[in-house]
């Protein structure tokens, strides 16, 4: 085997620990474990409290909503919540789109793997 084949093989088996899942759990859940235990796991726990405290405020400022009498102090309580609901929107744009990135990252890997098991398998036969 080649010295980059080495490194790509190498690379590729100390990223299956940060986030690179196997084909079988290639699932929804395997990729949002993936997501907790690569390197951006603090800021994927960071995120999905974000999302929690934002959905908390939005529920909050329904219940407010609803239960307010004037007209202005509607319109302040709606206001939370159209915020709340946008900021809590695009938190979890990204959460998914980092769960994107990870299944990408995966399929690169493999391709990676193949290629360099190719190119062993064809530098086999040429010495034969």
């Amino acid at each position: 085997m080649t010295d980059i084949n080495k490194k790509i093989l190498d690379a590729i088996k100390e990223n299956t620990s940060e986030g690179v899942v196997s084909e079988a759990d290639a699932t929804t859940i395997g990729l949002i474990r993936a997501s907790f235990q690569g390197t951006f796991r603090y800021t994927m726990l960071f995120v999905i409290v974000f999302q929690l405290v934002f959905a908390w405020l939005a529920v909050y400022c329904a219940y407010q909503l609803f239960g307010a009498d004037l007209v202005n102090t509607k319109i302040e309580w709606l206001s939370g919540l159209v915020v709340s609901v946008i900021i809590f929107s695009i938190a979890r744009l990204w959460f998914f789109m980092e769960l994107n990135r990870l299944s990408v990252l995966r399929e690169v890997k493999r391709v990676e793997l193949q290629l360099a098991l190719l190119q062993d398998e064809l530098g086999a036969r040429k010495s034969d």
